[in-house]
């Protein structure tokens, strides 16, 4: 009598031992067909074998390590797909929690059949835990962030490169979508505002780089608001851009009070012009013996103090032609300037700041190229600014040392003084708009002084720095090209 013919309905691997159950009926039931003690053996996770009354007839060692011998608690547990694979004669896949160190097994029951009738139920199994642990703190992840997302009062979202959006904070898609700003109740003008997307979106794309910057733009009534816009690449592992990170912040206030400060500011310089003017035209009187003959040594102080009023004019007309221009932006005007002269000036024009707190000031020149090329009052107001702070801030009765020297195409301006330690976040941001420590020493101070410094130096081509040591010692310096063809020369500074 031929063997019967059975349809098995799985793929053998490699591991494990273990043989136990009724191996004979087994055995006879598949015939020659198939080696089921050799799968059973070398099947690297739990297997196991139920007939068609449900009872375990043959199982490897993972299987008894995983349930331990009680097979009635994994009859319990599968019995309804137990059920359902000897009513449908169908595959089942399912995950099954042990009792053994709390696995996850996914396990496939595979139906053997004998003249379509189910005989036997084969059930394979693979350990998913790791898998299921981590897709758990997936969903715990995205429950996070989906909180996060919900009750961020930012416009934060979320677009693909195609510029679709994906997601974001609760009120970022209608921003998205219709231009409305919920936390500002403001509608802005969305055909304008969704077309100015697309090269900036491009340029973070095609270069893989994040970009800031301040946008104005108008309502839906005509009326101005100011953005500032943060937008980053989205990469995958191989770097890839895959989106954009689009954060939004309206900094209407900000500006407001920016420009208060600005007309503030204006309106000083105005009213401090004639009473200078009038100091200037006194001096020079007095310096000419239209009151009398004045001593040599009041006449070197007379003329100390006249060419630092003749300076603060300069700065003066600077000021107003800077708030004049409704950009801010002030005209460079370009000559050789001697950094040792312009030097030497700015120090006699601090020397009786510096003899009230006790301060020497020593100078060393190794400069075989003195000049640099730019606009001498803008570079006039950068020494000032820096030894003004270097003053400010030394200990009394220290020494500054003011060094001028040559480095390449550059003529570099330094000085050191003995001074409260800088620490490296503090360096960071001390050349930022409206950034002082002037009240922690108690002094006092604005923040635009260092500010100011830096676009001037910025906009000649140069470098300014600052370097501070534990042992208390500060050095703050600049370098500007002494060539006039510089290409990196601005015409214009914008403060």
């Amino acid at each position: 009598m031929p063997a019967p013919e059975y349809s098995i309905q799985y793929a053998i691997s490699v591991s494990s031992t273990f043989i136990e159950g009724d191996m004979e009926r087994v055995e006879n039931a598949f015939g020659s067909n198939v080696d089921f003690a050799l799968f059973i053996d070398n099947y690297p996770d739990a297997v196991w074998l139920k007939d068609k009354n449900l009872k375990i007839v043959r199982a490897n060692s993972l299987y008894f390590e995983y349930f331990s011998k009680n097979s009635e608690i994994l009859g319990k547990e599968t019995a309804d797909i137990d059920n359902q694979i000897l009513q449908t004669g169908c595959n089942k896949v399912f995950n099954l929690r042990t009792q053994y160190k709390n696995r996850i097994l996914s396990v496939t029951a595979t139906p053997i059949k004998n003249n379509s009738r189910t005989e036997y139920i084969v059930y394979t199994s693979k350990d998913i835990t790791s898998q299921e642990e981590l897709k758990e703190r997936f969903f715990v992840n995205k429950y996070q962030l989906n909180a996060l997302l919900e009750n961020v009062p930012k416009l934060i979202y979320m677009k693909d490169p195609e510029g679709k959006y994906i997601t974001g904070t609760k009120y970022s898609k209608e921003f998205f979508e219709q231009g409305f700003d919920y936390f500002h109740k403001t509608h802005l003008d969305f055909p304008s505002l969704k077309d100015s997307n697309t090269h900036e979106d491009n340029f973070v794309i095609e270069n893989n780089r994040q970009i800031s910057y301040e946008k104005e733009i108008n309502d839906t009534k005509g009326v101005p608001h100011w953005y500032k816009i943060y937008k980053a690449p989205i990469n995958t592992y191989n770097n890839n851009v895959i989106g954009i990170l689009v954060m939004v912040d309206n900094i209407d206030d900000e500006k407001l009070l920016q420009a208060q400060r600005e007309t503030f500011v204006a309106s000083l310089g105005h009213d401090l012009k004639n009473p200078t003017l009038a100091q200037i035209r006194a001096i020079e009187l007095l310096l000419k013996g239209d009151f009398g003959e004045i001593p040599k040594a009041q006449k070197e102080i007379l003329e100390m103090v006249l060419d630092s009023c003749r300076y603060m004019k300069a700065l003066l007309s600077s000021l107003l032609a800077t708030y004049r221009n409704e950009r801010g932006v002030v005209t460079l005007n370009y000559e050789e300037v001697l950094l040792p002269d312009l030097t030497s000036e700015c120090i006699g024009e601090m020397i009786y700041l510096a003899k009230d707190k006790g301060v020497n000031i020593k100078v060393e020149q190794n400069c075989t190229t003195p000049v640099v090329y730019g606009d001498k009052v803008q570079i006039k107001r950068v020494i000032m600014n820096l030894m003004s702070n270097g003053i400010k801030y030394a200990y009394k009765d220290s020494v500054i040392t003011v060094k001028l020297y040559n480095e390449s195409d550059y003529t570099c301006f330094l000085f050191e003084n003995q001074s409260p330690y800088i620490p490296p976040e503090k360096r960071e941001a001390i050349f930022a708009q409206y950034v002082s420590f002037a009240e922690a020493h108690k002094e006092l101070g604005i923040g635009l002084g260092l500010y100011t410094s830096k676009k001037i130096v910025d906009a000649h081509g140069g470098l300014i720095f600052v370097k501070s040591f534990e042992d208390e010692r500060n050095i703050f310096g600049f370098k500007i090209p002494n060539t006039k063809d510089n290409i990196c020369a601005a015409k214009t500074v914008s403060f």
